[in-house]
């Protein structure tokens, strides 16, 4: 019966944990985080697609997308990446 609460309270652990770190990511606006609003490219203003196809590795996990318009790089937070650039 032990075994079980161990279980389930290990379970609690990781998943309080996940949400932790997601709320942590979002207030400092990290890789963690979830944005909700669609961002807009800094370099010329032109919104984010509603549906992404992610460019790289890195945008597939972390979020992001190659602008259309200008092809500046630019985080899911709608800051530039530095050094990529069309």
């Amino acid at each position: 019966m032990s075994d079980a609460y161990l279980v389930v309270g290990l379970m609690v652990g990781f998943v309080a944990a996940g949400i932790a770190f997601l709320a942590w990511g979002t207030i400092r606006k990290n890789n963690w985080g979830v944005n909700f609003k669609r961002p807009v490219c800094p370099a010329c203003g032109a919104r984010a697609p509603v549906v992404r196809m992610p460019a790289s590795l890195k945008q597939a996990m972390w979020g992001g997308w190659t602008c259309a318009k200008c092809g500046q790089d630019v985080d899911k937070w709608g800051r530039s990446v530095a050094g990529r650039r069309g």
